[in-house]
């Protein structure tokens, strides 16, 4: 039927752009730990917060901290900080506990951040305890979502920053597999077999979803790209364009591809396992 015919050529599509997703998300990731990227942006998001741009002053104080040292691993920052324990150890540095006199009391605290030298932080930090309404608890929590609203900056320079490099690496990966939308499109449109077996494919991998949290998963990866060179799908520089015409296509075709790709694995999972489910189960066109 022409109907499954075009189904099949989509979900063939749909199945490319996910693979190569796949290992666009997981070089990106590489890329991430590698550099402590994450790591980085928090710290420059603390920075920021604390009023010290150099990290030499009351932000070295901070993540000298014990309970800021307990997140660290092999000696580098932590990429993530949860709001409790900033709150825990920045108050306990503003205001460090008396080991003969106990905790600071509302009003010591207020009287401490009042006298704090830098005055933006101060300005900042003051308002948090006035609206704790001499509650001790709820400047905590203050503080708490103070750092919240910080980090939803941070999570926003990090996703800008990673955007760049998603879409640098699904050029690089278009390139490189000669993962030509056009030419993709056309092979599946006419070969029935190759179309029928990718599509298969398809489902089996919507049965068993895959995480890049895992070694497995990357195994996983590897164990789809073979089967896609098995069933003969044409990703590879086996032949170049003869003319500028071709050229000019190809280009297009490699640029679609790397736009498909930098919107990510997520939505191109999703849109598999709809048009996976329109699919007939067992019936494959052969025409």
């Amino acid at each position: 039927m022409f109907g499954s015919q075009i189904l099949e050529v989509v979900i063939g599509i749909i199945f490319v752009y996910w693979l190569l997703s796949l290992i666009s998300s997981s070089l990106n990731e590489i890329i991430s730990r590698i550099f402590s990227m994450r790591a980085r942006d928090l710290e420059r998001g603390i920075r920021n917060l604390l009023e010290d741009p150099d990290g030499t002053e009351l932000a070295k104080k901070f993540y000298d901290h014990s309970l800021i040292r307990g997140l660290k691993r092999k000696g580098k920052n932590p990429s993530y900080i949860p709001s409790r324990t900033f709150a825990l150890a920045l108050m306990d540095i503003i205001t460090p506990a008396d080991f003969k006199g106990g905790l600071k009391k509302f009003e010591e605290i207020k009287d401490i951040v009042a006298k704090i030298q830098v005055d933006k932080l101060k300005e900042a930090m003051l308002p948090l305890i006035n609206k704790a309404e001499f509650r001790l608890n709820k400047v905590y929590e203050n503080v708490e979502d103070w750092f919240n609203d910080a980090m939803e900056s941070v999570s926003s320079w990090y996703k800008q920053k990673t955007q760049l490099i998603v879409i640098l690496l699904a050029l690089i990966i278009s390139v490189a597999f000669n993962a030509d939308t056009l030419m993709i499109t056309n092979n599946f449109y006419e070969d029935a077999a190759l179309r029928a077996s990718v599509a298969a494919i398809a489902e089996e991998a919507i049965r068993q979803p895959i995480s890049l949290e895992s070694e497995p998963s990357l195994e996983k990866i590897k164990q789809y790209q073979e089967e896609l060179l098995e069933v003969q799908l044409p990703l590879g520089w086996y032949e170049t364009p003869k003319g500028i015409g071709d050229w000019v296509m190809k280009v297009l075709g490699l640029l679609l591809t790397t736009v498909a790709v930098s919107l990510g694995a997520p939505f191109w999972f999703d849109l598999l396992n709809k048009f996976v489910s329109l699919r007939p189960t067992g019936k494959k066109d052969k025409t």
